[in-house]
């Protein structure tokens, strides 16, 4: 009997050991469960398939008469805005006429919650970190939560994030792509490694105690107590799963990865007050992403790439602009500010494609990253003003190999953006959270699945 031996296959998690050093490799064709022999090596089954997810947030929205397609479908006709976007147009849908739970400034909260904003007390989990618990240690780093601001956005109360904790609690971005890249990529030596055992096994020992503590106290306590103590002990386990998977990943290699050049000091500092070294920045923001996705250390990232504030500027000394982003969108129908926002639109579409060429440039399997992406372009402001929670836009880009059917542009009028989060969760092939979106989703876009 003839028996049939994979033993040249090889495992996803493959490292090539030299003297002092261990580098971990990229996702060959010879690991594929599809592979029949070296020679002919396999596309990546559908169980392999790094199901990724990218949520952007654009501060202030765009010029949404100038930016929206005139016809619908997928041969729609590409606005001067979405120009950019031409290498991409059969792999992304362009929604319109969508809402969200509340709009204008400080609403950047409700994109992934649904519900969450400055002005009530909702604090549910994002929709991000739910998917990122569900892929659990299947990567380094289960999410990560990005932007260009760390401190708090308009209204003061929440850092201007997209993403909340199960723990109901905002997440604080990075915003600096040399610390990230050091997160990413940085060697340890064996000194600093012990060093790390040592700590982790310190905040384990440390965990036990505040939780046998707790238990007691849980008894002594009221009921709007107890659901206090509740969060605190979901807290708990959310740590103490965290120093499990950490511990597991710290006996593995980082990926090997030459450093870019990030010049003195950070890039973040170097933007100047009239947008000097915005676009510089923010693509070695996205070099960091692209990075992170290819070497598969996370599946998960929410960014936002322009806020409600100082990113307004950008450009300012291309333009020649006396205006801000800000001060343009309450233009009161002036000719000048309109002519001026729809150029400003077309720029920032452009950092856009510079990501997705990126993940298109990168292959994997017998596709792309960016197949294997879902990439999401979105906003809170909507309306001729982009301070209003109707008439948003939103692009859905990629994700091709994980079963989504691009439609071009697509007018949904009044349905909520969680509806297109319930989509990407769909085909993640995560099963909806208990309250997921806090009610607001109401079923999936069925034209893209």
């Amino acid at each position: 009997m003839h028996i049939q031996s994979n033993n040249w296959r090889l495992a996803r998690r493959t490292f090539l050991r030299g003297i002092g050093a261990t580098v971990a490799l990229p996702w060959l064709e010879v690991m594929s469960e599809n592979a029949k022999s070296i020679t002919t090596a396999g596309s990546m089954a559908a169980s392999e398939i790094p199901r990724r997810t990218m949520f952007t947030f654009w501060g202030l929205g765009v010029e949404i008469r100038a930016f929206t397609p005139p016809d619908t479908g997928k041969n729609y006709t590409l606005t001067p805005a979405l120009q950019p976007l031409a290498p991409f147009k059969d792999e992304c849908t362009v929604l319109t006429d969508l809402e969200s739970y509340t709009g204008g400034h400080g609403a950047c909260s409700c994109l992934l919650t649904g519900v969450n904003t400055t002005r009530n007390a909702k604090t549910l989990t994002s929709v991000d970190q739910q998917i990122a618990a569900f892929h659990g240690s299947a990567t380094r780093f289960p999410s990560l939560v990005l932007g260009t601001v760390r401190e708090t956005g308009f209204g003061g109360a929440f850092p201007m994030t997209l993403s909340w904790s199960r723990n109901h609690t905002p997440i604080t971005p990075e915003n600096r792509p040399e610390v990230l890249f050091e997160k990413l990529f940085g060697s340890e030596d064996n000194k600093s490694l012990a060093a790390a055992r040592q700590a982790m096994a310190r905040r384990a020992s440390l965990l036990d105690s505040i939780k046998q503590q707790a238990a007691a106290l849980q008894r002594r306590v009221g009921m709007r107590d107890r659901e206090r103590l509740d969060q605190y002990f979901t807290a708990i386990r959310e740590l103490e799963e965290r120093i499990t998977v950490d511990s597991e990943w710290m006996v593995r290699p980082k990926p090997s990865v030459k450093r870019p050049d990030f010049g003195q000091g950070s890039p973040r500092d170097r933007i100047t007050s009239d947008g000097r070294g915005y676009r510089e920045y923010t693509r070695l923001m996205f070099d960091m992403i692209a990075l992170a996705f290819q070497t598969d250390s996370t599946r998960v990232v929410s960014h936002i790439p322009r806020t409600e504030g100082d990113e307004a500027k950008c450009y300012a000394y291309e333009t020649k602009s006396r205006w801000d982003l800000h001060s343009i969108t309450h233009h009161d129908e002036e000719e000048a500010k309109l002519v001026l926002w729809r150029k400003l639109d077309a720029m920032y579409f452009s950092e856009w494609a510079y990501f997705l060429g990126k993940l298109k440039d990168a292959k994997e399997g017998g596709g792309t990253v960016l197949d294997n992406t879902m990439a999401a372009w979105a906003t809170t402001n909507g309306g001729t003003n982009a301070h209003s929670a109707k008439q948003l836009p939103l692009i859905l880009c990629g994700g091709s190999a994980l079963g989504l059917k691009h439609q071009g542009h697509l007018v949904k009028t009044g349905m909520p953006v969680s509806n297109v989060w319930q989509t990407v969760a769909d085909r993640v092939g995560m099963p909806l959270p208990e309250n997921f979106q806090g009610g607001v989703a109401k079923g999936i876009v069925k034209e893209m699945v």
